[in-house]
């Protein structure tokens, strides 16, 4: 069950570490202005068709922690190009708040889209790679590689 210590507009989802490598992307997330016992990590497609994709979210140290395999990123979609948005479910049942947009927004550094950029990695013929929104949001963009 979330717990709120500040109002809902002061809650997020921070990212603390991303870690892409070894086949997946490794997260750690802290929450702001709330608390919970446990947490989904929640993956949008962004293309309006409205996959989505439920990972659970270990606690970790006082965080969460999240292992998004790639194989799972590159066969969820056909496309050539999807991104997924990152959100991170920490409600319980009967609240029905949403759950919490995946960014860096406490952390005093505007444009975290111009200062963090992450190695893409591939599976199955997919280019996978994190990176952060201009609203300091965290997304995963997936190219299907063109074989040549």
């Amino acid at each position: 069950m979330a717990k709120l210590t500040r109002s809902p507009q002061e809650c997020s989802a921070e990212v603390d570490e991303v870690w892409p490598r070894d086949g997946q992307i490794l997260l750690r997330l802290s929450l702001v202005g709330a608390t919970a016992e446990k947490a989904v990590l929640v993956l949008k497609a962004r293309d309006g068709s409205r996959a989505e994709m439920r990972l659970p979210a270990d606690e970790y140290g006082g965080r969460f922690q999240v292992r998004i395999p790639l194989e799972t990123l590159a066969i969820a979609c056909t496309a050539r190009e999807w991104i997924w948005d990152l959100y991170l479910d920490c409600r319980d049942a009967d609240t029905g708040e949403e759950p919490l947009r995946v960014g860096r927004h406490w952390d005093d550094i505007p444009g975290t889209h111009k200062s963090f950029v992450y190695p893409a990695q591939r599976s199955a013929g997919v280019r996978v790679e994190p990176y952060f929104t201009v609203k300091d949001n965290l997304s995963i963009v997936c190219t299907r590689e063109q074989a040549g």
